[in-house]
């Protein structure tokens, strides 16, 4: 006879074999359906983040300070809206400024490509042989390049909608982060209201197991990859400052930060900005920014990232490579940063299911 746990092991497999065969008839389908589905609950997604962050620092108010919880919660909150209002007035003054010696120096960036050319390349057999198809190509191109233009001017509604879209995700993302916080423990002890109703002790005592160690792998790992890459943005800004003395040191130096969150592709991304632009006014400086950051990454993959951050994911460079690619396929930049956390948290599972299995066969 065939039981009920048989019934729901048989459904959970069909189901499973209904999706393998799904993503492996048209991938594509079932990779933009899922980003659909994500891209519904994202007001959510971006509210449970916020409140992750937010959280720690109530926290810190609610232990120092005898308040009530919304004056707590207000007070937290004014202060990171001050702090990004000050970050963004330091960098656009610097932004404007890397964007004007850009636009000056892309003559400088001509001449240089076709001294190069004229150098190098033309000396090249290849070259030559090469020379007269691009320009019986140019206005090829150049067709194509105003047809990308015109498709972008034509699209230009979508892309503000877009933008709109992503501020109105943020925004309801803020307010559900406050009546997230306030009512944590409401929110919580409903949830476990539901589990325990729902399934057997077992099952439920696992799945607030998971929830708890998914909580700590994913706050552990973003707190620390914020202050590890703090910490290294700082130690850039100092550096390129006062050391090697390049120019637009606050805004190259912020890259370093902001690339750094980007696990394992990160440090390589935002070591390109900073020779590019320095190799333009003084290719001396620019190989001493080069070799800094080379050292900086050293000394970050090696001391201040497990100090600070400890061994929080355990993931082998193939699990990062994969989670990354994966995260930014599906859910795009969002995805980069959350890719590896949500990696570690399959992978721990994966483990414990595994060990388990082991130990209940071994006992037989």
């Amino acid at each position: 006879m065939v039981s009920k746990q048989d019934i729901k092991h048989y459904i959970f497999l069909a189901f499973i074999t209904i999706l393998l065969y799904k993503f492996i008839n048209n991938p594509m389908q079932v990779i933009s359906g899922i980003g659909g589905i994500a891209s519904f609950f994202s007001p959510f997604l971006i509210g449970i983040l916020i409140a992750l962050l937010i959280n720690p620092l109530v926290m810190f108010f609610e232990k120092r300070f005898n308040l009530h919880r919304l004056l707590n919660i207000l007070i937290s909150y004014i202060l990171v809206f001050i702090l990004i209002f000050l970050g963004f007035k330091l960098l656009i003054p610097s932004i404007v400024d890397t964007l004007n010696t850009l636009i000056k120096e892309i003559p400088t960036y001509v001449d240089m490509f076709n001294e190069i050319l004229g150098k190098y390349m033309t000396k090249a057999e290849f070259f030559n042989t090469i020379a007269p198809h691009i320009q019986d190509n140019l206005n090829s191109i150049l067709t194509n390049v105003v047809n990308i233009l015109t498709a972008f001017s034509s699209n230009l509604l979508i892309h503000i909608s877009s933008i709109t879209s992503l501020l109105f995700d943020i925004i309801m993302g803020l307010i559900l982060s406050i009546y997230m916080i306030f009512d944590k423990e409401k929110i919580g002890l409903g949830c476990k209201k539901i589990l325990y109703a729902s399934v057997n002790k077992i099952k439920a005592d696992e799945t607030v197991s998971f929830f708890k160690m998914s909580h700590e792998i994913f706050y552990n790992y973003m707190i620390g990859k914020i202050i590890d890459s703090l910490i290294v943005g700082l130690i850039a800004f100092v550096v390129f400052q006062f050391v090697i003395k390049i120019e637009n040191s606050l805004f190259l130096s912020f890259i370093v930060f902001v690339t750094n969150i980007i696990p394992y592709f990160g440090p390589f991304i935002g070591a390109v900005p900073p020779i590019l632009m320095t190799l333009v006014y003084s290719p001396v400086k620019a190989l001493w920014v080069a070799i800094f950051i080379l050292i900086l990454q050293q000394v970050d993959g090696n001391f201040i990232g497990p100090k600070v951050m400890g061994d929080q994911v355990g993931l082998s460079p193939l699990w990062i490579i994969s989670a990354v690619l994966i995260g930014s396929s599906l859910f795009g930049l969002i995805g980069v940063f959350l890719s590896v956390p949500v990696a570690a948290i399959i992978k721990s599972s994966i483990d414990k299911y595994v060990e388990k299995r082991l130990y209940i066969n071994d006992s037989k």
